[in-house]
């Protein structure tokens, strides 16, 4: 399963993909170009035009990477092109706060998270 950037990257590049998951997806907007390079030579967020399925992104509040700012400029640019959308945002998380192992997990925040991913799966996946 592909999540975050590269979700994000395969969901603008790839037609064949019917719905893609960014669960805080950090450096999809890159405000720092001195980051791009050989392997990384575009900003995934230059890449949006080529977006043809649903997305759902699912953030921390809290997180750095991306950060609030960061959400709400890729949030932009999806309604300036009219995509399919949706974007849940949670106080008190941070990243990766679904990974039980670690101390940045919120369970509260990731059961709702779930309860989203599961819905826009059965949504845009399920026939």
């Amino acid at each position: 399963m592909l999540r975050g950037r590269h979700a994000y990257l395969c969901a603008c590049r790839l037609h064949s993909v019917d719905a893609a998951i960014d669960c805080w997806g950090g450096n999809v907007i890159v405000d720092d170009k001195s980051q791009l390079n050989a392997n990384r030579p575009v900003a995934p967020i230059d890449l949006t035009e080529g977006l043809r399925c649903p997305l759902l992104g699912v953030f921390g509040n809290d997180d750095e990477n991306p950060n609030a700012d960061q959400v709400n400029r890729t949030e932009a640019v999806l309604k300036r092109l009219g995509k399919t959308y949706e974007f849940y945002r949670y106080d008190g998380a941070g990243h990766a706060f679904f990974n039980t192992s670690r101390n940045s997990y919120r369970p509260e925040q990731a059961a709702d998270g779930w309860a989203k991913v599961f819905a826009f799966l059965r949504t845009h996946l399920v026939t």
